[in-house]
């Protein structure tokens, strides 16, 4: 994917990521362990409105998301499960 995150102990290894504006692009997500996860991105931060959901996956195991477009800005991903679980996506 564009961009790899994985998850484990309950965090994402990444908690600073960055893409190009205007075009849609991948996650590859790896969760590690044996806990559900999934990476959603929100605008501005893990509180702002909800423009992504990955699906939320069991691991050990990969998926990868398709992301649609964002527009340049700040924006933060955050697994719905575990709400702290979080990192800053840049988007420019």
């Amino acid at each position: 994917g564009d961009l790899v995150i994985h998850a484990k102990n309950v965090q994402y290894d990444q908690t600073a990521l960055s893409i190009p504006a205007g075009k849609p692009f991948t996650v590859g997500f790896a969760n590690d362990e044996p806990v559900p996860h999934n990476v959603a991105i929100h605008e501005g931060s893990a509180t702002g409105k909800e423009r992504f959901r990955g699906e939320i996956v069991t691991g050990p195991t990969t998926i990868v998301y398709q992301v649609p477009a964002l527009e340049a800005g700040a924006y933060a991903f955050v697994c719905t499960v575990h709400p702290n679980m979080v990192g800053t996506l840049t988007v420019q």
